[in-house]
């Protein structure tokens, strides 16, 4: 069996996200691991805020904030709340983990970020997609598990 020395967790802050992130806890410190967590945020988030659609983090009294404003707010906002979760639910490490978000496709950002730092093995939630809804939107878990170059453990 492969040793287990660095874990990386992706998140979106999902239910399933943070169960991916207990199970990862348990498993960083049954081997001793190191533990990244990752959050992708895409650019289609800023045009949706841009466009005034979703749930904007912060009151805009004119209606027009910047890119760069709208970014600055979602990584404080991410930051605050689904990186924090995420951090909570892997419970108490024997490491500290590593705190990292990041702009672009979700499942490509996974598989750069687990290639170029070593992982060995990444812990990802379901969202439990139905297969009609799969075909249509697509799954970053499913992605991330066909195309990794280490072991993926699909969480639900």
């Amino acid at each position: 069996m492969a040793t287990i020395n660095h874990i990386l967790v992706p998140t979106d802050g999902s239910e399933g996200s943070l169960n991916a992130a207990r199970f990862a806890g348990s498993l960083a410190n049954a081997f001793g691991a190191k533990v990244s967590v990752l959050m992708v945020q895409g650019d289609d988030t800023l045009v949706s805020q841009a466009w005034g659609y979703g749930n904007f983090p912060f009151d805009s009294p004119d209606g027009m904030k910047t890119v760069e404003e709208i970014r600055t707010a979602l990584e404080q906002h991410v930051k605050e709340n689904e990186l924090q979760d995420t951090s909570k639910a892997l419970g108490a490490l024997n490491i500290d983990p590593e705190i990292v978000s990041v702009w672009g496709h979700p499942s490509e950002e996974i598989l750069k970020f687990s290639e170029e730092n070593g992982v060995d093995l990444i812990v990802i939630g379901s969202h439990g997609r139905s297969a009609l809804k799969r075909a249509f939107l697509g799954s970053v878990s499913q992605a991330v598990a066909n195309q990794a170059t280490c072991p993926v453990t699909v969480v639900k």
